[in-house]
């Protein structure tokens, strides 16, 4: 059983998430909350699997919320449920951690899915925001490979070496050196950095 703790200032919508992920029988909302202030406590009194977070909260914002989280318990998943589909916001929420970013207008299945994924460790991106069009690029600081940017993509999408050897068809050495070798060219350090930078160079795409 995985637990989630719902933080969404609407009631009336906090409610229906409740109810819709109680469909699942592996999922358990084990506390809600529609103050940004109560989130943190009621991360450490039930220490779930994931917080399924609006970024517009009374109290505390979203965005500082993740910040904090990530450093205090970066263990804890991070599933951002928004209406603010804009590049920076998506790109703030990455930056500051998030595993996932999930726009309110998608259906209940592709937010049953997002779950899913970002509880196996999978970084999710809505889907309409997967080409992130408007998204302004920012040049590498040093140039990467196409095959260092394929190897990018898939990392942001929370793949292993092993995950990546072989959709690729590379040897798992190989890949964990390409991917040492990127990390150092890039100065990253973890996914969510990864994830950041694939964004802001328009490199987040659906794995090949």
């Amino acid at each position: 059983m995985k637990n989630i703790v719902l933080a969404e200032d609407h009631a009336i919508i906090r409610d229906g998430l409740k109810l819709l992920i109680s469909t699942r029988p592996n999922l358990s909302v084990v506390a809600d909350t529609g103050d940004g202030g109560d989130v943190e406590r009621l991360l450490r009194e039930h220490q779930p699997d994931l917080l399924l977070l609006d970024l517009d909260l009374p109290g505390l914002h979203g965005l500082e919320l993740t910040r904090r989280i990530k450093t205090s318990t970066p263990a804890v998943r991070v599933l951002i449920l928004t209406g603010s589909p804009g590049p920076a916001s998506v790109r703030a929420a990455f930056e500051a951690g998030a595993d996932g970013y999930v726009l309110k207008h998608e259906n209940a299945d592709e937010l049953l899915h997002a779950i899913s994924l970002v509880l196996s460790g999978i970084v999710y991106l809505s889907k309409g925001l997967n080409g992130m069009a408007d998204l302004p690029s920012s040049p590498a600081p040093a140039p990467i490979t196409a095959r260092e940017q394929e190897i990018l993509a898939l990392i942001a999408h929370g793949a292993s070496s092993s995950d990546i050897a072989d959709r690729l068809h590379l040897s798992v050495l190989t890949v964990r050196k390409h991917r040492q070798n990127l990390m150092g060219k890039l100065s990253l350090h973890n996914v969510a950095e990864v994830t950041a930078y694939a964004l802001r160079s328009n490199l987040f795409r659906p794995p090949p």
